[in-house]
């Protein structure tokens, strides 16, 4: 993988910025990424954050932010932003949408430490090690450390999964986890309870069976073939995605997503689609939403999607949009075997610090993103995201916000995807897979999909091919960015 426009001459700042001094070191020694070590000094890493030039700039400081969201989520967002821009006359905020947070990291890559670059920019959550070995970014960390902010307050494992080296990398914005969604009407027709979904997946299969035999619907279920809904199983059963602690104890060097857990579930879901109970759909445009869609039109009675969809499926599932009755129910996603050993990953995206190019590294643009990327995450404004979206609230002081709380108690299944997240067993499989390769790992898993489910081969054989070929990836990437 390419690093990024003047990566180069900013890693020569950034390792400057890094280096001993005179000041004393609150940790002088990190490994960055799970890879190659480099001293960090905090009191130095904290002057990447000037607050002295901001103080001093001409106000309102304008910033541009990149961001992916559309439709409900899209306008939640410029809400909060308008909502930034008339609070304070500090910082003004000009949204520009880029497309999907993939296209905005290729755009950020054309245009990284240059005069076109944004200020701060929405990426996904894979993105993280390749974000930090870019070294194009200011870490939220020295904007934590110049200006005393606390971010205690935020879900610990959403703070953790952004953190690495003992710093934080970016600060966490739209976060989502995966979710059953199902049609409580169907499940009174095929005579099951609406109020009792499958909780694992020997529920699931035969909960399917029933709902086509007796619900009146074509399918059971559609599996939307997205790589991260494997990767959550995998999670939920404790077992990590890559080696070296899943890339947290050191760079990953290997997949091992060839787990028993992905072969029994993938091997559970071929034998539903081929025997007809259940269907599948891509993640590509004009796809993606199949599975939402055939609930609305009656084709099947449950999927597993983002809870971040919970806004537009409220919208259009449970407004009388759709051909069918729909009830919309919501549940966490089912066990894949046994009992618990793990806990879901955290999805969605983060907002990342653009690093000023090198004649403006001093920049009263670096704290003005922060600000916003900070207010972003106030549990005023993520209690009103969550409410308009279905994304997760991401702080303790936000859940407990009567924005969030009313819409819970009038939707309850807004609330699913939060307990999920906020109780779920922290451990080395759940922290999140830190991969430098991550969109060619998930290339190489989504082939596998493809192969499996479209093709009909043999799950051990597609999904051994598939780790082959992931590794061959992080290989090269590894090579790339020691």
């Amino acid at each position: 993988m390419k690093k990024l426009v003047a990566a180069t001459a900013i890693s020569v700042l950034f390792a400057g910025a890094c280096s001993s001094s005179s000041a004393p070191k609150a940790k002088a020694t990190t490994t960055v990424g799970g890879g190659a070590t480099t001293t960090v000094n905090r009191s130095t890493l904290a002057k990447l954050c000037d607050t002295k030039s901001f103080a001093a700039a001409a106000k309102p400081v304008n910033i541009t932010y990149w961001h992916s969201l559309t439709q409900a989520n899209g306008d939640a967002l410029k809400k909060l932003t308008d909502s930034f821009n008339s609070s304070q006359s500090d910082v003004h905020v000009a949204l520009q949408n880029q497309g999907g947070t993939d296209e905005t990291l290729t755009k950020f890559k054309g245009v990284a430490g240059s005069a076109g670059a944004p200020d701060v920019l929405q990426i996904g959550e894979t993105s993280l090690q390749t974000m930090i070995d870019s070294k194009a970014i200011v870490p939220a960390q020295a904007c934590v450390d110049a200006t005393g902010a606390n971010l205690d307050d935020l879900l610990a494992r959403v703070r953790d999964y952004y953190t690495v080296a003992g710093a934080t990398w970016a600060l966490p914005f739209n976060v989502s986890q995966p979710v059953l969604l199902y049609n409580k009407a169907v499940f009174r027709k095929a005579g099951l309870n609406p109020d009792s979904p499958p909780t694992d997946f020997e529920s699931l299969v035969s909960t399917a069976k029933q709902l086509q035999a007796k619900g009146g619907v074509k399918y059971g279920f559609q599996y939307k073939r997205d790589n991260w809904v494997l990767e959550q199983f995998l999670a939920l059963a404790g077992e990590p995605y890559v080696d070296a602690g899943n890339g947290r104890g050191g760079r990953a060097k290997s997949a091992i997503s060839n787990t028993p857990t992905a072969i029994r579930v993938l091997t559970a879901l071929q034998s539903l689609v081929n025997s007809g109970v259940a269907t599948t759909n891509g993640t590509e445009a004009g796809e993606s939403l199949s599975n939402l869609l055939g609930i609305c039109n009656g084709d099947n009675a449950m999927t597993i999607d983002t809870s971040g969809a919970l806004g537009t499926a409220y919208d259009t599932l449970a407004k009388g949009q759709c051909k069918t009755k729909v009830e919309v129910g919501v549940a966490p996603l089912p066990l894949p075997a046994g009992p618990q050993k793990g806990g879901t990953l955290v999805g969605g995206a983060a907002n990342y610090i653009a690093r000023p190019g090198i004649k403006n590294e001093r920049s009263p643009k670096v704290l003005a993103a922060f600000k916003f990327a900070q207010y972003l995450t106030t549990a005023k404004s993520q209690a009103a995201f969550a409410a308009a979206t279905g994304y997760i609230p991401i702080s303790k002081a936000a859940a407990s916000q009567a924005a969030i709380t009313s819409v819970w108690a009038a939707k309850p299944g807004y609330r699913i995807a939060f307990d999920q997240l906020a109780n779920g067993v922290q451990n080395v499989a759940s922290s999140g897979p830190l991969i430098g390769a991550y969109k060619d790992v998930r290339t190489a898993i989504k082939a596998a999909l493809e192969a499996i489910f479209i093709d009909k081969k043999d799950v051990a054989t597609a999904i051994a091919k598939a780790v082959e070929d992931a590794n061959v990836a992080i290989k090269s990437y590894n090579a790339n960015n020691s």
